[in-house]
């Protein structure tokens, strides 16, 4: 059970860090495309066409893919004041309240974002514009977000039920908790600069 945790864990990370790379040059991309087209406008009265809206397209799309690598890091701000003093297993218990709201919401947003996308795909909807996209493509990409979001949501359920069995704790806030001042003054100052490699010291053993 152990295994097929860490395994379902390591893929959802995997994939999620994957979208953030794709993502990232996406919105580079979308920027430069942006600087183009304003640049032919102010210079020879051109433009690209359609620069914004593909920046809409892409601008969705990253969100919804960027949520799963930011539940992963514990990067969602939550309110700690009270939290921090709590005991343990308090925590604990309110992580997975958190984790169950979030889980509502993101469920319901998926069945509305389902019904927007069946109704493109119904009434074979296009875009208003020159470009004439079927919003089906850009809706589907956007949906298959919220989707990976949901499911990211179930493996960590599921893996903090498993170490809520155990009563593991510190495993269950390592999983879905906030992060503490400590850990996030450790993860800044352990981060190696740009272009920069540690090697071991020569007198470590």
């Amino acid at each position: 059970m152990q295994r097929t945790e860490s395994f379902a864990i390591r893929l959802v990370n995997s994939i999620a860090r994957l979208s953030a790379w794709l993502g990232g040059i996406a919105l580079m991309g979308t920027a430069l495309m942006i600087g183009i087209d304003l640049i032919l406008r102010k210079t020879i009265g051109l433009s690209l066409g359609g620069a914004d809206e593909i920046a809409g397209y892409v601008l969705a799309i990253v969100s919804t893919w960027a949520f799963p690598i930011a539940l992963l890091k514990r990067s969602h701000i939550r309110v700690d004041i009270v939290y921090s003093r709590m005991p343990l297993k308090f925590r604990t218990s309110l992580d997975l309240l958190a984790l169950s709201c979030m889980a509502l919401f993101v469920g319901t947003v998926l069945f509305h974002a389902w019904d927007v996308l069946w109704d493109s795909i119904q009434y074979r909807s296009t875009s208003t514009t020159p470009l004439q996209i079927p919003q089906w493509v850009p809706q589907s990409v956007w949906f298959a977000g919220y989707l990976f979001f949901a499911l990211t949501i179930g493996v960590l359920g599921c893996a903090s039920v498993i170490q809520l069995r155990q009563q593991r704790w510190a495993s269950i806030g390592a999983l879905i908790g906030i992060n503490s001042v400590e850990e996030d003054i450790q993860e800044e100052t352990h981060r190696p600069a740009p272009g920069h490699t540690t090697t071991p010291s020569n007198g470590a053993h």
